[in-house]
């Protein structure tokens, strides 16, 4: 039994993309299309931010290596991930496509990429859950759970964010479940893996280059919308309501961040 509560932590820290995910979704059918917009560009905001928090996990290893001693690995890191960066393009552009040409919903398919992608993201907070763990420091591994949870229910604000523009997409609950499962419970083989032993820099350098990627690709289709709705460039609407899903995500994040010991 208590082999299994490194996976408890896990599980509460991604359950809980759910719960935005569903608040979410449910506030469409009250909102007009300009409102619907506004919620867009607060979860284009929220993945805004996840991409810069991916891309400084994967840059920092990388610019780690920029040293003449380990120059050979500086440049196997370099040539890696930047091919792990434009794949990730190319096989969502691809998959898209051909989604498309099966009669899938481009709203649909736009919402499932955000869920994978976040699902890539979240392996790496069952990672730090289980370094803790290891460390034996139960302080800190109960404080990043409870910040995970805080911060993934944001996020699932972000998976809805495509279906909120598209009044003839009507996903049932088993659908928005299953997206949300998709993003959050990877923390679960995170914390499995880790706990295992495997925590090969290289490997989560990669992980977060392919989540960047991917969160960069869907927050384009996401914000994209949300500037049809709110009049373009232009809409002073847009940007606020982009900047409030920054700070949102930026908050939860540092509720967590000023909770751990030192």
């Amino acid at each position: 039994m208590e082999n299994l509560i490194p996976l408890l932590y896990g599980f509460l820290a991604g359950v809980t993309v759910l719960i935005g995910a569903v608040a979410m979704y449910k506030a469409r059918e009250k909102l007009k299309p300009g409102h619907l917009g506004v919620l867009q560009a607060i979860a284009g905001g929220i993945l805004a931010y996840l991409a810069l928090e991916t891309r400084h996990g994967a840059a920092e290893y990388v610019e780690s290596l920029a040293k003449p001693e380990t120059f050979p690995d500086f440049v196997t890191a370099s040539i890696i991930t930047t091919a792990a960066f434009v794949i990730t393009f190319l096989a969502l552009a691809k998959g898209e496509r051909l989604g498309l040409r099966a009669g899938m919903s481009p709203t649909y398919a736009t919402a499932f990429v955000i869920a994978l992608a976040l699902g890539v993201h979240n392996v790496g907070e069952g990672f730090a859950i289980a370094a803790s763990l290891l460390a034996g420091a139960l302080a800190s591994a109960v404080l990043f759970t409870m910040g995970f949870a805080i911060h993934n229910a944001t996020e699932g604000f972000a998976i809805v964010g495509p279906l909120l523009g598209d009044r003839n997409a009507r996903p049932s609950l088993t659908y928005i479940t299953a997206l949300s499962m998709l993003a959050g419970l990877p923390v679960i083989p995170g914390v499995a893996v880790y706990y295992a032993g495997f925590n090969n820099a290289l490997f989560i350098a990669v992980l977060n280059t392919v989540a960047n990627a991917s969160i960069v690709y869907a927050l384009l289709h996401v914000n994209l919308n949300a500037l049809s709705k709110l009049g373009g460039l232009t809409s002073y609407k847009f940007w606020a309501s982009l900047t409030a899903g920054v700070a949102i995500a930026f908050s939860t994040e540092s509720i967590l961040l000023f909770a751990l010991p030192e």
